[in-house]
């Protein structure tokens, strides 16, 4: 998928917005080889863990994932009012 230009648009629409931030993502080399390698460590960690304690560590994996979303989002915005584009 190709990502599309970062409009007002797409600023302003979450859901547009995290269509647009997952096409540039999923384009990455970089991005792809940093997923495998938390997969990975993931699977390890899992293998240590009680079934409690696995489901306490995914409810603060989604907690930290969703403040990088909202944190990239502010960033996002801020660089758009700014007149900057990457």
């Amino acid at each position: 998928m190709k990502a599309a230009p970062l409009t007002k648009r797409i600023l302003n629409d979450e859901d547009a917005l995290g269509l647009a931030i997952d096409a540039v993502l999923l384009r990455s080399n970089r991005f792809r080889r940093a997923s495998r390698r938390v997969r990975k460590l993931q699977r390890k960690l899992r293998r240590l863990m009680t079934r409690d304690a696995w489901a306490a560590y995914l409810q603060l994996e989604e907690v930290v994932n969703e403040r990088a979303f909202v944190e990239g989002n502010v960033l996002v915005d801020w660089a758009f009012k700014s007149g900057r584009r990457a």
